[in-house]
């Protein structure tokens, strides 16, 4: 869904950012500064160095150099897109989204409230569940269990582990007690209708793992018998607010550290997922009971394209990494499987190992395609038919590669192994697709060759920007004097790069309709750029190296450098047309332009405002 700038502005401004980053990191201050350790974790300091400005709404650390606004903090620390950022700050403020008018979209309104009740429920049934592990005696044998599964108290608490009863209605008595309409607790699965027409409930003498959505809504739950019995994990039945295809156990504690880590293991259960996390490898995600999606890839490309699978050794845990596969490479993305030794899960490796050895297997993971073609090639004797049915499974995923230079790599391995010519093994590849005509085979590519990154479309590409423009637009921003100053000046029809260009004009048109609201614009034009921290670094929102003398001057410096460089571009076009038609007023404006050139370097002389 898009949103106009109007909607986007009213929900940012409805909130604070030191509101927000407050929740991940204790800042102190007064006034409009605020300073504390830098929340990213792939910043570990000992000293302050993390500065916001309530002001301005921005951030900027002055050890790891991450800057920018309440939106981008979002994005970078918790992994949200941008529609989820402006969602997630729209509810916290309890502003509406506005209404989509296509027709697909009309429900929405009504599907929102079935939603929010159900993350209310769900809430409540968190809270409950959490309490009731809190309030068990010592000698509960759910005590036990945590001991002996090695779940500290403390992940206990970040993960909201909780506890339901053998009582069969105790959960259906709470919520009715919260005044959860039945028929909405139902759909989530928490309860069950009976025979007679009444509910029980459906978890009952299990640990209980919440699962939560990327924005901390509580969107499911899994349930862990403790004794033996079957089913051994029961999950919530799929509803509006909960799809086991597209979410994740524990992405909202560890997105931050996927991100900061650049890598994620992917496991298959609570436990392993919890160990890991326990024993300082927090790059991780847990899937529910199901195999990986499209919808699973697409959503850990968000913060990763360095994806490690740890799927159980079994037949099970083969056949789920052969599916997701084509997934990956639809996508573009490598995904590595780590096998660990003596067929151990990861609860029960780095329980036994730790988190050296792990990480240390983790660097041995293998490509998963070539593990694959392995495991397809076991016994294989070279024989025609075996070439054919190979040939079979492994055509469809070179041919659905987007980039070229895989295939290439892929295509080279596959002949390897087979023990033929390339060009032969591209054609009996070919064979396969449906309209040989419109296939090429792939070209090599230089590996010094960088593919380029796409750029996120509507957003200025501040390393475009010329850098004396980009630096005028920093000081600009720091004092309303100096603002005003570009203002008496007429810079606008100076700049050159004209995004640039029109992203000042923004700003002038804001300062001018409310003079009041200067702290704003730095917020504005951090919305309205692709590399924020470029123009936050630029602002220093807090600094103790901050010197006024030296900011006026680099002001009027970079102000005169683009003002003659835009007035040489003029009197090169009057020169041009003089050739042609060397009348008087053409003259007097070539002299004109000359005399302003002039007089730029008078402007170091003058206080900022000053025409």
């Amino acid at each position: 869904m898009r949103f106009d700038d109007d909607f986007i502005e009213k929900v940012i401004d409805a909130n604070n950012i030191i509101d927000i980053i407050s929740q991940h990191t204790d800042l102190k201050g007064r006034g409009d500064q605020h300073m504390g350790l830098c929340p990213f974790p792939d910043h570990n300091e000992k000293s302050p160095s993390f500065s916001v400005s309530e002001g301005k709404q921005l951030y900027h650390c002055f050890g790891c150099k991450k800057s920018g606004n309440i939106i981008t903090f979002l994005k970078d620390y918790s992994g949200f897109s941008f529609v989820e950022a402006i969602e997630h700050l729209a509810a916290r403020a309890h502003i509406e989204i506005p209404k989509d008018p296509s027709p697909q979209r009309r429900s929405q309104p009504q599907n929102r409230e079935i939603k929010s009740q159900m993350h209310r429920i769900n809430r409540f049934a968190a809270v409950f569940y959490h309490q009731k592990l809190k309030n068990l005696p010592a000698t509960h044998k759910l005590r036990a269990y945590l001991q002996k599964r090695n779940l500290t108290e403390e992940i206990i608490e970040e993960f909201r582990l909780g506890y339901a009863s053998d009582e069969w209605g105790e959960l259906n008595d709470f919520l009715q007690s919260k005044r959860a309409p039945l028929k909405v607790s139902h759909q989530l699965g928490l309860i069950r209708q009976n025979k007679k027409g009444g509910y029980f409930d459906l978890f009952r003498d299990r640990l209980m793992f919440p699962i939560f959505s990327i924005d901390s809504q509580v969107i499911g739950f899994g349930g862990r018998i403790i004794d033996q019995g079957q089913p051994k994990y029961i999950n919530s039945v799929e509803s509006d607010v909960f799809k086991k295809g597209t979410s994740f156990y524990g992405l909202d504690k560890t997105a931050k550290h996927i991100k900061s880590e650049d890598r994620v293991f992917v496991v298959e259960g609570y436990m392993d997922l919890l160990s890991l996390y326990s024993k300082g490898v927090k790059n991780v995600v847990a899937t529910l009971g199901t195999a990986l999606t499209e919808n699973h890839v697409r959503l850990l490309k968000r913060w990763t394209k360095t994806i490690i699978l740890l799927f159980d050794g079994d037949q099970a845990g083969r056949t789920a990494s052969e599916r997701s596969l084509p997934h990956f490479l639809k996508h573009d993305l490598l995904p590595q499987v780590l096998e660990l030794p003596q067929g151990q899960d990861p609860d029960d490796f780095i329980q036994e190992h730790g988190k050296e050895r792990f990480l240390s297997e983790a660097d041995k993971a293998k490509d998963l395609f070539f593990q694959l073609l392995g495991r397809w090639m076991e016994g294989y004797r070279g024989q025609p038919k075996e070439k054919v049915e190979l040939l079979d499974r492994v055509s469809p995923l070179l041919l659905s590669l987007g980039d070229s230079r895989l295939q290439q790599m892929y295509g080279e391995e596959l002949a390897r192994r087979l023990g033929e010519d390339l060009t032969k093994v591209w054609g009996w590849i070919q064979a396969k697709k449906t309209n040989p005509s419109k296939y090429q085979e792939p070209k090599p590519v230089a590996a010094s060759k960088a593919v380029a990154e796409p750029t996120q479309a509507g957003l200025i590409d501040l390393n475009k920007v010329p850098v004396d423009e980009l630096v005028l637009l920093g000081m600009s921003l720091k004092k309303p004097e100096f603002l005003d100053f570009f203002l008496a000046q007429e810079g606008i029809e100076a700049i050159g790069d004209k995004n640039l260009q029109s992203l000042f004009q923004q700003v002038v048109d804001r300062y001018r309709q409310d003079p009041s609201s200067f702290g704003k614009l730095a917020h504005l034009v951090v919305s309205r750029v692709q590399n924020p921290e470029r123009i936050v670094n630029l602002i220093n929102i807090s600094s103790s190296e901050d010197d006024p003398d030296r900011d006026e001057k680099t002001l009027k410096e970079c102000f005169i450098r683009i003002k003659d460089r835009f007035l040489q571009r003029q009197a090169s076009v009057l020169v041009n047309e003089m050739k042609n038609d060397p009348s008087g007023a053409q003259l007097e404006r070539f002299v004109n332009i000359q005399e302003k050139r002039k007089s730029l370097k008078d402007l170091l002389k003058r206080p900022p405002g000053e025409s």
